[in-house]
């Protein structure tokens, strides 16, 4: 996984860091290569510290989708057999339905858009 690689990259760089500062102040590397390998780390860690927030913000969303899904599941898991489309059904499974307005107006046969928006999960492809 990207997010235990880049984690572990990082915790790396730490301690390269650390290593790298000791070397310079022991004078087994001059100045010079200090900065120059000070800035390569340096930016390595700036990338890093850009992208593990958005890996965290892509795990918790799709955390977040998979426990959605769970909650409809265990939701049609009570209704295995229906026979009649009752108001609860209806209720328990759609949170809203969006009819938007026809693509030709005054037609009375052309294509209108509308999206059902399932309990927990949302919209799921187009109808």
């Amino acid at each position: 996984m990207e997010h235990d690689r880049l984690t572990k990259r990082k915790v790396e760089l730490n301690a390269l860091f650390k290593r790298l500062y000791e070397d310079n102040v022991l004078g087994r590397i001059n100045n010079e290569q200090f900065r120059m390998l000070a800035d390569g780390y340096t930016d390595e860690q700036k990338a890093l510290n850009l992208r593990l927030p958005e890996l965290d913000e892509e795990i918790g969303q799709l955390t977040e989708s998979v426990s959605n899904v769970d909650k409809f599941i265990t939701l049609a898991k009570k209704y295995t057999r229906i026979t009649e489309l009752t108001p609860e059904i209806l209720h328990t499974f759609i949170s809203k339905i969006v009819i938007h307005e026809r693509s030709e107006r005054y037609k009375r046969h052309s294509e209108q858009q509308i999206d059902i928006y399932f309990t927990h999960i949302g919209i799921v492809g187009e109808v």
